[in-house]
């Protein structure tokens, strides 16, 4: 459960696709996390997809 709560705690200051990168993860479940934590990084999620 701890496990959990930091990995969303993580989605939720990071955006998705930097979480997915570093994680080793499908950006789709960083995306699920995000939600999870109530979090939008839709912004910098764009940004980080351009480079």
């Amino acid at each position: 459960m701890a496990r959990n709560s930091a990995l969303v705690e993580l989605a939720s200051e990071l955006p998705a696709v930097v979480v997915s990168r570093l994680l080793g993860i499908h950006q789709n479940t960083a995306d699920t996390w995000r939600h999870i934590s109530g979090q939008d990084n839709t912004y910098a999620s764009e940004i980080a997809r351009r480079y």
